[in-house]
């Protein structure tokens, strides 16, 4: 059973740029259903492997997968987000990002672009290093 994370911050704290009823949603309505519908989906896994039944493990896999990414995803959100403050990418990253996809402009715009087709929460994450 996954718990629901502890906001390390109000969820007034991100205005002017993240309104309070936003945030309340992501928190308080998607990221506390992708949370409880994975705990459902594990009991559900757990039942079935106690009954030897499989005949929905496609079913389950695809939603714990959907459901616990969901959650996952709202996790790094909400850790990553905070109070604005004004900084710039690093030259290292703002290099990589010119050499894998031309400019930063570009990157903003796939990244834009692969936010807008993303199944449900509309999260995507860009990630850099040697093992991915």
């Amino acid at each position: 059973m996954i718990k629901m994370i502890e906001l390390p911050y109000t969820l007034s704290s991100l205005e002017p740029y993240y309104s309070k009823e936003t945030l309340d949603i992501h928190y308080n309505v998607l990221y506390k259903g992708y949370v409880d519908n994975t705990n459902k989906t594990e009991e559900k896994l757990a039942s079935a492997r106690l009954e030897n039944n499989f005949e929905s493990i496609k079913c389950l896999e695809r939603d714990l997968s959907f459901f616990g990414s969901g959650a996952i995803l709202h996790e790094l959100f909400f850790e990553n987000m905070g109070i604005p403050i004004p900084t710039t990418p690093s030259n290292k990253l703002i290099e990589q990002i010119t050499k894998d996809f031309g400019s930063f402009d570009k990157f903003k715009n796939q990244f834009i672009e692969a936010a807008k087709t993303v199944e449900a929460s509309r999260l995507v994450l860009a990630c850099m290093g040697s093992k991915i």
